[in-house]
């Protein structure tokens, strides 16, 4: 009987393991909380698009960067401005139009916008509130 139940005991050990192994998701399903459009004013980190992006095009002026971020996972982009001014205006936007922006905050270094479709081409800007002055990445 001892010899009957290894085996069994072994192979149910198996089918589990296997089981187990499914039901955790792999790192690219886990980081595409959304595609393309389905990304569009969704927060990059929250969805797991930050996970794995890079930047896709930037500039930088005096102590300001400005980058156009791009996750291949989520088919979609957003901008990120490092050291902006606070009450200047961050937005990304894509060539059909849409459009996500975010005002400076006092006190946070680093901001980045909600995300658009990065189906097709888009652009970072940033700009003075309330002004036509602005400045934006090429567009991607």
């Amino acid at each position: 009987m001892g010899t009957v139940r290894k085996p069994v005991a072994a192979g149910a050990v198996l089918v589990l393991a296997a089981a187990l192994m499914a039901a955790i998701p792999s790192p690219a399903r886990a980081a595409a909380g959304c595609t393309a459009g389905g990304c569009h004013g969704r927060d990059p980190s929250a969805t797991g698009c930050a996970s794995g992006a890079s930047t896709a095009v930037s500039f930088a002026g005096a102590s300001v960067r400005v980058e156009l971020r791009w996750s291949a996972g989520c088919r979609a982009n957003w901008a990120r401005a490092t050291a902006a001014p606070a009450g200047h205006v961050l937005f990304v936007e894509n060539e059909h139009g849409a459009r996500q922006s975010l005002t400076i905050p006092r006190g946070r270094n680093t901001n980045f916008t909600a995300m658009v479709d990065g189906s097709g081409r888009s652009r970072a800007c940033l700009g003075i509130a309330d002004s036509d002055v602005l400045s934006c990445t090429g567009w991607r």
